[in-house]
């Protein structure tokens, strides 16, 4: 046997424990939180943790995900297509609610175009008798009750079909408490406002 046929497994012997030296694997790894974790870090946050940590408690509730190390140009494509996902994402999300928007502006106008439009809409209303309605304004009439901002909003959507919430209807007062007649103001979200004209009449077998 030649000498050169004697070194060759030798040297294969010798060369291994040098190769693997100084590779000893690192006992934490790094994993983006998908959740608040005490001691650990809030959701979001990018941390070291230890591996068997990750492995056995982590990820199995699904807490935190493993970070994808750089690997070169395709990962760095996966990102860029990732990213501009989220951009289109955004942007589709952003014309949704511009759409909306002019959807419900264009609903809002419409509704004020038709309450400018109406008679003043007249509510029948039991009245107090005179000798006990002194609280009432010049000629008007005390009435049982009162009429409220609900009530209109109620007559609209009914006899009208016109749905308003009666957080958009203004009242001089909170309620109406006499007879007579009332201007209530309609505020409607991109649309401005306009005067909507009440009537308070005493009830049919009362006049």
């Amino acid at each position: 046997m030649s000498f050169f046929a004697r070194s060759v497994p030798r040297a294969r012997r010798c060369g291994l424990p040098v190769a693997q030296r100084g590779l000893k694997r690192s006992s934490r790894i790094r994993v983006t939180l998908l959740a608040d974790v005490p001691r650990v870090g809030a959701a979001g946050a990018e941390v070291l943790v230890d591996r068997a940590h990750m492995r056995h408690e982590l990820f199995p509730k699904r807490q935190a995900e493993y970070v994808i190390a750089y690997r070169g140009p395709l990962d760095r494509t996966r990102r860029e297509a990732e990213a501009a996902a989220e951009a289109e994402t955004a942007s589709r999300a952003q014309a949704d609610a511009q759409q909306r928007t002019h959807s419900l502006a264009l609903r809002n106008q419409e509704a004020l175009g038709r309450i400018v439009a109406l008679e003043p809409l007249v509510f029948e209303r039991k009245v107090v008798p005179s000798e006990h309605s002194a609280g009432a304004p010049g000629g008007a009439q005390a009435i049982y009750g009162s009429l409220t901002r609900a009530d209109v909003a109620r007559e609209l959507a009914e006899k009208h079909g016109i749905s308003v919430d009666k957080e958009a209807l203004g009242m001089a007062e909170d309620k109406i408490k006499s007879t007579g007649d009332y201007v209530c103001t309609v505020k409607l979200m991109y649309a401005g406002q306009a005067a909507l004209r009440v009537r308070v009449v005493p009830a049919a077998d009362e006049a």
